[in-house]
């Protein structure tokens, strides 16, 4: 028996269909040039995928920020922080979402 999740309108029309894969949110974890870690395992089972959302969007002098660059090898997914382009430059947190679908 087939899985997934299927949605129509008022009209009958079909207008989402997914019957094949489902995303899974394996975990998520803070990113911080702070903190120790620089890479995660993503489990296996499926396609790795990952989504960064950072703590503040606006209020960077010039927008002179660092931001992390996510290389995916694999299921190990690493992270370092760009060079900024000037004096200030503020290294971007965030929360880094990941999973499976």
């Amino acid at each position: 028996m087939g899985a997934g999740l299927q949605c129509w309108d008022s009209s009958g029309n079909l207008t989402v269909d997914i019957t094949s894969r489902l995303a899974r949110v394996a975990g998520s974890i803070p990113i911080d040039p702070t903190l120790p870690t620089r890479s995660i395992v993503i489990p296996s089972g499926g396609s790795a995928f990952y989504n960064f959302q950072p703590t503040f969007v606006w209020g960077f002098i010039n927008m002179d920020v660092s931001r992390p660059i996510f290389t995916l090898t694999g299921n190990t997914l690493s992270w370092a922080w760009s060079v900024g382009a000037g004096t200030n430059n503020k290294q971007i947190t965030g929360t880094l979402f990941y999973g499976i679908y």
